[in-house]
């Protein structure tokens, strides 16, 4: 069957996620893919259809609770959702309503989870005057689990008319024992099997390219990296010349070259980095890899920092103040921090690596599942309670992780062998990849 083509597509997502976001990117691309000449119209909920104080709190109130890392301050954010659909319900039903109609779309691709029933009832509207029969399709960019709840709960209480206008767009759910499938969706969405749509991951092409290619006598590995401003390329420039990576640093890039036998691994905590632990990831792999029995081989750690700007105390400028500090610093060991990077260096990175750490937000997850061929691991914020000498539950390491996200973690868990770690539980997984000269291999899921 042929690819459906349109000539006018709304995309609709928000500012409150990078992976919404991400996942907007990602089904635009794929959109242009099919047909060049496709019209994409794109709105934000937040910036485009409530930029007022709430909007503006809201999204920079997500925006500090993932640079805190703090899981409640998250947690009881999207438990407003309930009643910013009730709140913001007449102004999204407007908005999109007065958005159909100005640009004549003839499909809706939606990456994010508030104002359903808003939307859709505009454009049953919207279908009746104009005669159309045009369709919302959810892009559910978390993994779809039981904790979905934020995705699920605004597709659960749709009316009957409003279920007939909506598709669903996902992967086969995590089930629980003796569940099925059927069961799954008529419990969280009130929908049948055969009313969602699996898709393959809806990631970006920069990503997509490195899909099903397989990491084998590849001889050196070559990526650029990007610097926004002169800050930028300095703090780099003094972060990697303690280390052992080939590089070619100019104006505004850099060209790294990893040979084929070099250990790479990133640590990314999200579009918004949670400055403590990524702190303290870095802190952890260094004093691991000046250990007597680690390899001797270069390793490579790609520390993602967020937006740096000139002059701050940055969590860029702190990454690379800690190398420099650094007692007994390994001289086979590079520590590359990097601000805000185009998608076809993180998918570089991703590919390359033959560990990462990260945050298990569904976009990253799908990412992860598709380009990723060594050891997965997901941070959680989770503390040890005063007392306790045994090791963290792994009930208590999912409470140091977002709900929706703790769902995305045990996906992981469950069907890619992923760790999840703190930086204070990581040293015996890190100082085995750091000592094993080939780290697991597990599946890659298409």
């Amino acid at each position: 069957m042929k690819p459906i083509k349109y000539r006018k597509v709304l995309i609709i997502t928000s500012s409150c996620g990078g992976g919404l976001l991400q996942a907007a990117i990602a089904k635009e691309q794929e959109l242009l893919a099919i047909d060049p000449s496709v019209i994409i119209i794109k709105r934000d909920v937040v910036k485009d259809w409530y930029w007022s104080i709430i909007g503006k709190f809201a999204l920079f109130a997500w925006d500090t609770a993932q640079k805190k890392g703090s899981v409640s301050s998250l947690e009881a954010l999207l438990n407003m959702q309930g009643a910013a659909d009730r709140l913001f319900w007449l102004r999204i039903f407007s908005r999109s309503l007065r958005t159909f109609f100005k640009e004549e779309v003839d499909h809706v691709i939606d990456t994010q989870c508030l104002g359903t029933s808003a939307i859709l009832y505009a454009l049953r509207i919207y279908n009746r005057m104009r005669k159309k029969h045009v369709l919302l399709e959810k892009v559910v960019v978390d993994l779809p689990t039981e904790r979905n709840t934020h995705f699920f709960r605004s597709i659960k209480g749709l009316s009957k008319k409003n279920r007939k206008l909506i598709r669903p767009i996902t992967i086969p759910p995590l089930l629980k024992e003796g569940q099925t499938s059927e069961q799954f969706w008529r419990q969280n969405c009130n929908l049948s099997e055969h009313e969602i749509v699996y898709e393959y991951f809806a990631i970006r092409q920069a990503f997509r390219k490195f899909q099903d290619k397989k990491r084998e006598d590849e001889g050196d590995f070559s990526l650029s990296v990007h610097f926004q401003n002169s800050d930028e390329k300095e703090i780099f420039s003094r972060s990697i010349e303690r280390g052992a990576l080939h590089s070619e640093v100019k104006e505004n890039d850099a060209r790294l070259s990893i040979g084929p036998k070099d250990r790479v691994m990133a640590v990314l905590l999200g579009s918004q980095p949670a400055h403590e632990a990524t702190l303290g990831y870095v802190t952890n792999f260094i004093r691991l890899a000046s250990e007597p029995d680690s390899i001797r081989t270069p390793i490579h750690l790609f520390v993602f920092c967020g937006a740096h700007k000139i002059g701050e105390n940055s969590l860029l400028r702190q990454v690379s103040s800690l190398v420099a500090q650094a007692n007994d610093y390994p001289a086979h060991l590079t520590v590359v921090p990097l601000s805000f990077q185009v998608d076809e260096t993180v998918a570089s990175v991703f590919y390359r690596s033959d560990l990462t750490c990260t945050r298990s937000g569904g976009q990253t997850a799908m990412e992860l599942m598709c380009v990723m061929q060594g050891e997965i691991w997901i941070h959680s914020e989770a503390k040890k309670p005063a007392g306790q000498i045994e090791a963290l539950s792994l009930d208590q390491l999912l409470k140091g992780i977002p709900g929706w996200e703790a769902g995305n973690a045990m996906y992981m868990v469950q069907f890619r062998k992923a760790k999840i770690v703190t930086p204070e539980t990581m040293e015996p997984y890190g100082r085995k990849a750091l000592q094993n000269e080939l780290l697991n291999s597990p599946l890659v899921i298409h």
